[in-house]
């Protein structure tokens, strides 16, 4: 089934959890959010508005990665090898 995005109608591309942690600290606290569905336009939209330049820079490049590992996938299962 199909998810829509969480911030328009349209159907999802990608999904979003958030992992926080605790730092500077013995018996590290972490934890995550619930994954948010994005659009691709939404998701561009919401990695632009990132408010901290390494954050930004680190979603970007985590984001960079599944699209290459993407395409890849892709191209195997176009050309069947």
């Amino acid at each position: 089934m199909q998810k829509l995005c969480s911030n328009c109608p349209a159907n999802a591309n990608y999904s979003v959890v958030v992992i926080t942690s605790t730092v500077g600290i013995s018996k590290r606290i972490q934890r995550s959010s619930v994954s948010v569905p994005f659009c691709a336009q939404c998701f561009a939209e919401f990695r632009d508005r990132l408010c901290s330049d390494l954050l930004r820079e680190s979603v970007n490049k985590m984001f960079t990665a599944i699209e290459t590992q993407l395409n890849e996938r892709l191209l195997v299962a176009k050309t069947g090898d």
